[in-house]
């Protein structure tokens, strides 16, 4: 059997999967409507372009070119590095090729650098599109040969980033099975959208670009990052500086991404290709493995007696809990969401027209309090609706084929769930930061706040239509009015905190009006739990 790459061969094997990307669909099983993953592709390039001018405009905004391209090769580095995680860890850990082809006379090597290539084109694809408007900027500004250099710089940072995420696997591989990988690729993915929800709005309130750019300076410790190395390398081309520094930082710019990239081919793809190999094998043993028969109750069997009726309202609630922790659809919709907390606080707490400091000082005599009250409402209730929707959908003919005369019962123990799980925590984390800030006079407004809150989520599961937990199957068209729900939550929750602050004036009238809210909790609770089967969304 051969055992260095074979061109050809390779190029076969990399014409077949770019064949079968452009021809592989998914089909809508409602309207049997045909869209290629193409469209999808074009939206992330198009996406990952406006990051690129986003990026891009740091070429005007900023007085130091050095910082400038710093920042620049680390985002390509760190873009880079996510996106192979993330989107490409099917393709990176696919073992398809070695069942398939491997048998037949292709070495390992053959086989790991036409994955490699079939990846790259990508990455390529995603480098144009983030460092477009950064190369034409540079380009305009700073002349041809600085250009070129920074193209070719970015070409270095994307071979770098390569290598990293091999290494990062390969360490996965060495310590973890399958399973294990594909929970922290989902966590991955998790981060970077909670990442770039969160810097959205925080980085460029903490940030201050022109005293950073006047208080820049590297430390010794600096020249150890590449991010530095390719800035030094396009300096000394703007500059034409050949100093010591600047020779010795382009020497490990162009060097290290070559030597880490021959290391790549010539040791890794080996151990790689064998660590796929026995892959499924690993996978399969641990599946046999048996576990003890004497197993102690969960925290959600626990809470379950707690909150719940005996039967199915008790079922539900378990299932809802366990298959919230383990669907990955769910955590990628849900889990970011809940970063819109760290969000609205940031927001509203260090105004843009104040210090942090100055917030700080001034918030023991504000009533932005009210929003830790509110803000845990807004994003736990989005889940409402996306614990319907799940891939494994037609799981769900266990609901109809078990005597459930009120199937009410299951939607109430799943929303209750969603409460006990999500809710509460963030409950009881904004009590603990608002009662650090404002002390005990604030105990009775959050205590008539979970009234309101737990008021309000039964009532929008009430307007909410009445789908089964995880009975849906996840398309565009049946998850298009969930803006329009997202709208309401947003009114709801403005009201609640008018009404609120008008009730500040009279803490009084707090202790009258919760029985009240607990008597409508339970009125609509009821009502929820005698639902009908007719009145089950279809």
């Amino acid at each position: 059997m051969p055992t260095e790459i074979d061109f050809d061969k390779m190029m076969i094997i990399v014409n077949a999967k770019l064949t079968m990307d452009t021809r592989r669909v998914y089909l809508n099983y409602k309207n049997a409507k045909q869209n290629e993953n193409r469209n999808h592709l074009n939206t992330v390039l198009l996406i990952y372009g406006f990051f690129g001018l986003m990026i891009g405009v740091l070429v005007f905004a900023l007085p130091s070119f050095l910082l400038c391209m710093i920042i620049f090769h680390t985002y390509v580095l760190f873009m880079m590095a996510m996106t192979l995680i993330t989107d490409f860890s099917t393709v990176l850990l696919d073992t398809a090729d070695n069942q398939i082809i491997l048998p037949r006379p292709i070495s390992s090597k053959t086989i790991f650098m036409a994955r490699l290539v079939h990846i790259m084109i990508y990455l390529l694809q995603f480098t144009i599109a983030l460092s477009f408007f950064p190369v034409i900027f540079t380009f305009f500004k700073y002349g041809i040969l600085t250009g070129i250099g920074f193209c070719v710089t970015t070409f270095l940072t994307v071979l770098l980033a390569v290598f990293t995420t091999y290494l990062f696997y390969l360490v996965m591989l060495r310590f973890s099975n399958e399973q294990k990988i594909k929970e922290i690729v989902t966590y991955f993915q998790i981060f970077m959208t909670i990442f770039f929800a969160v810097g959205y709005q925080i980085i460029p309130r903490i940030i201050n670009l022109k005293s950073l750019a006047g208080s820049f300076e590297l430390h010794w410790y600096a020249y150890f990052l590449p991010p530095v190395w390719m800035a030094l390398l396009v300096d000394g081309l703007h500059t034409l500086s050949v100093d010591r520094l600047h020779i010795a930082m382009a020497a490990l710019a162009i060097g290290i991404p070559v030597i880490t990239f021959w290391v790549l081919n010539k040791y890794l793809a080996p151990y790689f290709s064998k660590k796929l190999a026995v892959l499924n094998n690993d996978a399969v043993e641990g599946s046999k493995r048996t576990k003890s028969n004497i197993q102690k109750p969960s925290i959600s069997q626990k809470l379950s007696t707690l909150v719940c009726k005996k039967g199915f309202e008790r079922s539900a609630f378990e299932m809802t809990w366990k298959i919230t922790g383990r669907d990955k659809q769910f955590r990628l919709q849900f889990y970011p969401s809940l970063a819109y907390i760290l969000i609205f606080v940031f927001v509203f707490v260090f105004r843009s027209n104040q210090s942090i400091g100055e917030s700080w000082e001034n918030l023991p005599s504000s009533s932005n309090f009210l929003v830790l009250i509110y803000v845990p409402l807004f994003t736990i209730s989005t889940g409402i609706l996306i614990m319907a929707f799940n891939e494994n959908f037609q799981a769900s003919w266990i609901f109809y084929s078990t005597p459930v005369n009120k199937p009410g019962e299951l939607l109430t123990g799943s929303l209750k769930a969603l409460l006990m799980k999500y809710f509460l925590p963030a409950y009881l984390i904004m009590f603990a930061l608002a009662l650090y800030i404002w002390h005990w006079p604030i105990v009775d407004d959050f205590l008539f706040g979970l009234c309101n809150n737990l008021l309000s989520f039964f009532i929008i599961a009430a307007l909410t239509p009445h789908y089964l937990p995880f009975s849906r199957q996840p398309s565009t068209q049946q998850q298009t009015g969930r803006i329009v729900i997202v709208l309401v939550q947003m009114v709801m929750i403005g009201a609640l905190i008018g009404i609120h602050y008008v009730l500040l004036k009279f803490p009084t009238i707090f202790y009258a009006v919760i029985p009240f809210l607990v008597a409508g909790i339970i009125a609509i609770l009821k009502n929820l739990q005698k639902l009908p089967w007719r009145r089950i969304a279809a």
